[in-house]
């Protein structure tokens, strides 16, 4: 294995890594535009020059991201003839770039501005009129480009043809004339385009969602995980204002490595519905009116333990939905099945249309966690797929909903009227919630923390990015309510680190799991777990 120096620093690498990723591996940051770990090296952009002290070359300086690292190799990052080479390169970058740095949404996280400052000159020698091309450009409905700010790196180029696997743009052109471009007539259509808004090292391609909403130093940046479907993609939640003003993908290289999917990526405006419920809601006198909320999850207790003392377990139905957290489940089993001994136990399902890359067809995000914690009929016991006949049979008196709804099912939805009493813990006002005798006002994923479990049985956080609408609570808050109007004895269970920890010792897939190490990166799944996902 080749050992160089890089600044003076000896590391031994794996024969053909780069030079750049050799000084990654020491902490040194060379600058990059064209360069992407995820990416084929294209060394176009040229930003990345080094000097190259062992071997002498005929040129001193020369670019690290398709250099390969050689035994005996000497390197200087921040050398004069390093710096000076790089200079002449940003000197030529911003020839013909426009001075629109103010009105550019990518103000703030742009590199060609912090590279100008860092390694550029303070003064430009370029007198000339500067080429104009095309701006304003519409990629498809939700990447807008700007010709004049691109730099043609080709990043968006080579991620169109080597990670989405659709080959949707090319250069067209020639010499300072080039610019990207989709084929004439046609629009990017890959499920995963909006990507390439991401890898833009400059201010070419935009969001056409996010566009002028915010300067991105305006934005309170939140690690979470993405909701949309089973992969659980890592993301970053950008929010101002107490409203969500973008989602992106942050780096996880077990789930999803840099990328998530156009659909998750925009799929969080249910999140600001008008719909949202704010307050818990008792019916009186056959109409739900507003109630304070530790009153509505005694009366909701007590209903439940009516029913149970009075007619038994057999007559009650549990609906847990996979889009809670482990926490949330655990704790809607332990009252369900634990406290009220509840054997017909279900979630609901749903599918889609998945890939072979990220997109999964199961829509719910934590579906193999419901399943590791034990969220489904008994044998002999009543299902979902067969709750409305169980209903109309008599069997099925009286339902508690969890997060879940049965506005999908017209049988379903109209077997709630035939109920002894219906609870329903939910974020909107659902067809379902109409019905319900109590409605708990939950909240959302960007609204709570907690744990969700992927596909593959990789376990991974959710943390608050915004505040809740009204009075409503943290849906661990109001299973917590629950769980100690029936065991007052018990504490901390409104805590995910404390519930985590329970989970923890009650089911094996989640033993040796600390919650605190899940913050900036997933973590495995014990075995069982991860052998249970296969």
């Amino acid at each position: 294995m080749p050992t160089l120096t890089i600044d003076g620093r000896e590391i031994t690498v794996e024969p053909g890594t780069t030079v750049i990723r050799a000084a990654e591996m020491l902490g040194i940051h060379i600058p990059r535009y064209c360069w992407h770990p995820g990416l084929s090296i294209a060394g176009n952009c040229r930003i990345c020059q080094v000097e190259v002290v062992k071997p002498k070359l005929r040129f001193p300086c020369t670019v690290s991201c398709n250099l390969v690292a050689s035994d005996g190799m000497e390197i200087l990052t921040d050398s004069e003839a390093a710096r000076k080479a790089r200079a002449d390169v940003m000197e030529f970058l911003l020839l013909n770039h426009p001075l629109d740095c103010p009105i550019c949404d990518q103000a703030g996280e742009c590199l060609l501005q912090e590279y100008s400052y860092a390694v550029g000159r303070d003064k430009s020698r370029f007198d000339e009129e500067k080429v104009h091309k095309s701006k304003r450009v519409r990629f498809s409905e939700e990447i807008v480009y700007d010709g004049e700010r691109c730099i043609l790196c080709t990043r968006c180029v080579r991620f169109m043809k080597e990670v989405a696997g659709e080959e949707q743009l090319a250069v067209v052109e020639r010499g300072d004339h080039a610019e990207i471009a989709v084929a004439y007539g046609r629009e990017l259509t890959s499920p995963y385009s909006m990507n390439i808004v991401d890898l833009c090292p400059v201010g070419a391609l935009t969001s056409a969602d996010f566009r002028f909403k915010s300067r991105v130093w305006f934005l309170t940046n939140v690690p979470s995980t993405c909701t949309s479907c089973a992969r659980g993609c890592s993301i970053t939640v950008g929010a101002r204002w107490e409203k969500i003003q973008r989602l992106t993908p942050r780096e996880n290289p077990d789930v999803n490595r840099w990328w998530m999917c156009d659909h998750g990526r925009l799929n969080w405006k249910y999140v600001h519905a008008p719909d949202r419920l704010g307050k818990a809601l008792v019916k009186d006198a056959g109409r739900l009116a507003p109630a304070d909320t530790d009153e509505a999850v005694r009366r909701a207790h007590q209903l439940v333990n009516r029913f149970v003392t009075k007619r038994g377990a057999d007559g009650l139905f549990g609906l847990v939905s996979a889009r809670l957290t482990n926490e949330e489940i655990f704790l809607a089993r332990e009252y369900l099945a634990g406290v009220a001994g509840v054997k017909n136990l279900d979630v609901r399902p749903r599918t889609g249309e998945g890939d072979d890359f990220l997109i999964t067809a199961d829509k719910n995000p934590n579906s193999l966690g419901a399943s590791l914690i034990g969220i489904a009929p008994e044998e002999g016991a009543v299902g979902l797929e067969g709750f409305a006949e169980a209903v109309k049979a008599g069997r099925i008196r009286g339902a508690v909903f969890f997060g879940e709804d049965v506005d999908h099912d017209p049988e379903a939805l109209a077997a709630l009227d035939s109920l002894e009493f219906l609870v329903v813990m939910d974020y909107h006002l659902t067809e379902t919630a109409r019905k319900a005798d109590v409605v708990l006002p939950g909240v959302t994923w960007a609204e709570k923390e907690g744990t969700i479990t992927n596909v593959d049985g990789w376990v991974s956080r959710l943390n608050r990015a915004i505040r809740p609408p009204g009075e409503a609570r943290p849906d661990l808050s109001l299973l917590g309510g629950l769980l100690a109007a029936a065991r007052p004895e018990e504490e901390g269970l409104d805590r995910p680190e404390a519930v985590f920890e329970a989970l923890g010792k009650a089911v094996p897939a989640f033993a040796g799991i600390r919650y605190a190490d899940l913050y900036s990166r997933s973590g495995r799944v014990a075995v069982k777990a991860a052998a249970a996902a296969d």
